[in-house]
Order: C-alpha cells, then sequence, then structure tokens
C-alpha cells in the first residue's frame, strides 16, 4: 500500500501538448520531490524499443572473450562486463553526435558479418531520444520560475551533449531470500536521463525517508529523472534523487538509458535568478570534466560503493 501512494507523486505526463498549469504544477512538484516523472506520447515506437531489445539480446549473447574485444581494456570501451559495476549487470554505451559511427565501431568488432541494421536503428533511437530530451528540459526550467527556460536553454544548456546505454541484467539464481541488486544505489551525473525498461520492472527511487519506492513499469511510458548536473545548476530546486535496480525475478532485464548531459568544459553555475534573491548558493562553481573524474575516481569501478554525489563535490557546506 505505500508503494501505490508514493506512486501517486509521480506524475505521468502527457507531452504531446503543450501541458496545462495543472500538469506543469505536478511536474514541478515531482522534479523538486522526487526528481522523476514518467511520460507519454513522446514519439517512441513500441517497434523500435522491441526491435533493439531483440538485437541486445544477441549482443549480449555473445561469448565473453567477443565482447571484451570492446571491454574496458580496449581502446573503444564502450563495452561494460558484469565484472566491472555489478555481476549481474553489462552495458554497450553508444556515443553523440554521431551516434551511427559509435554504434558500427563496436559492431564491426563484434558482429562476424556487417549488418548495418543495429546501427542504423540505434541512431533513429538516439537521435529520437536527443530531441525528446530538449522537450523535455525546456519544460522542466520552465517549472522553475517564469521566463527561466526563455532566458537561460539556449545560453547555458545549448551545447548539451548525450549518449546512450543499453543495459542488460542477467537473471539471479535465487531472488527469494534478499535483495538482489543489479545496478547498486547511485545517482547519474546527467542533466537528464530518459529510460526505456521492458516489463520485467526493478527500478527503485529513494524517498526522502530514506525508503525504496518501485517505479513500476507500463507500456507506452517512458521514465525521467534529474541528474546531478541539474541539480547543481538549479541550487538544488530539482533533486537528482539515488535510485538502483532490483532483480526480483528469474528473468533478464533489459532497459536503454538516455543521458544527455553539460559539455565537458562547462562552468557549472547556478544563475542569480534561479538561486532566488536572499537564498545562498549550494555549490561553488565547477567544470563538468571535473566532477566525471572525481565520480570515476571514487567509484573505483563498482556503482554500489559510490557514496559520492555533487555534494560531496562541490557543495559549499562540504567544504567548510
Amino acid at each position: 500500500m505505500s508503494n501505490s501512494k508514493s506512486h501517486a507523486d509521480i506524475p505521468i505526463l502527457d507531452i504531446s501538448q503543450p501541458l496545462q498549469a495543472s500538469s506543469m504544477s505536478s511536474l514541478s512538484k515531482a522534479s523538486k520531490d522526487w526528481g522523476f516523472f514518467h511520460i507519454i506520447n513522446h514519439g517512441i515506437s513500441k517497434d523500435l524499443c522491441s526491435q533493439l531489445q531483440s538485437l541486445s539480446k544477441h549482443l549480449f549473447s555473445l561469448p565473453s572473450d567477443t565482447k571484451l574485444r570492446i571491454g574496458p581494456f580496449s581502446s573503444l570501451n564502450s563495452y561494460t562486463p558484469h565484472f566491472i559495476a555489478s555481476p549481474f549487470f553489462e552495458s554497450l554505451r553508444v556515443n553523440g553526435p554521431n551516434f551511427y559511427v559509435s554504434a558500427n565501431s563496436s559492431a564491426e568488432i563484434l558482429f562476424d558479418k556487417q549488418d548495418s541494421k543495429f546501427s542504423v536503428m540505434l541512431e533513429e533511437y538516439a537521435n529520437k531520444m536527443e530531441e525528446l530530451s530538449k522537450k523535455i528540459l525546456k519544460l522542466v526550467l520552465m517549472g522553475l520560475g517564469d521566463g527561466i527556460e526563455k532566458k537561460f536553454y539556449d545560453s547555458e544548456f545549448n551545447k548539451c551533449q548525450g549518449y546512450l546505454r543499453i543495459n542488460n541484467y542477467s537473471a539471479p539464481e535465487s531472488v527469494e531470500d534478499e535483495v538482489v541488486e543489479g545496478l547498486g544505489m547511485h545517482t547519474d551525473m546527467s542533466c537528464i536521463t530518459i529510460l526505456y525498461q521492458d516489463e520485467i520492472g526493478g527500478l527503485q527511487v529513494r524517498s526522502n525517508e530514506g525508503e525504496w519506492i518501485d517505479i513500476l513499469p507500463s507500456e507506452g511510458t517512458l521514465v525521467v529523472n534529474i541528474g546531478d548536473m541539474l541539480q547543481a545548476w538549479s541550487n538544488d530546486k530539482l533533486r537528482s534523487s539515488e535510485h538502483r535496480v532490483v532483480l526480483k525475478h528469474h528473468l533478464n532485464r533489459f532497459s536503454l538509458a538516455f543521458f544527455w548531459c553539460f559539455e565537458d568544459d562547462k562552468v557549472v553555475l547556478a544563475p542569480d535568478e534561479v538561486v532566488g534573491e536572499g537564498n545562498k548558493r549550494k555549490y561553488k562553481p565547477f567544470v563538468c570534466l571535473d566532477y566525471l573524474k572525481f565520480r570515476e575516481n571514487n567509484e573505483r569501478g563498482r556503482f554500489d560503493k559510490v557514496g559520492f554525489t555533487v555534494r560531496d563535490f562541490a557543495g559549499i557546506k562540504a567544504q567548510l
């Protein structure tokens, strides 16, 4: 019962039409309280996601030695094997802005026969995600106050970059005795993340009270969450929530996560208009790439050992 009650606070927004005042209010509240919301009528077809899932099954069923040709010890470094983040988690990263070139660089090494279908479909999906990210980001900025989106989107967010992770979670042997984490507690380092998750589910967000709440999958629905970069830029008016993936079934889980991020050399500093008159800045200015390096160094290869967020890196209180 507690889960269903909490889920009522995570709205489902139809973004095919301009949001009405009530929907904007729900978006603003969810972005502040949860850092998560759902979107529908987003223009991403079920068929495209299904085809990508089918093709990805073939990718992840390849022998480990084959996949490691593009693993962390290769020059390409686009594949994350099981021993890095979790014994149940593996992923393939596809970088923008030319998603086809990035996907094809991996495909040429992985597959014996050259077939561009996989790369073409990934390019189509990622390009749509890129446009969707821009649309969602503008809506989130509008929720911060009148004129915020018009004043700051072009000047602050026009050089954002995206990348896609295709994620595969192996089925655990047992799910009865204890929580099996497919990916441990972490925050995203993006501005926003857009997630497609299959019907298996397992995504959970941590509430302000420390309770883990399920983000249940729903057909035709994508999950959006705020990342660390946007939390810092908004001076904590937007929340980057801790979340994780738990494995509750003897089934493989598939997801597509698209991360929309500031460019590496971007200096993150909340504008005066966002901080608000009389309020104090909660973060010192920082360069995005420096934060990414900080997180990588402190993760030591394991997401479930993070314990570090943008507050630890640039929070002004943390510097005292």
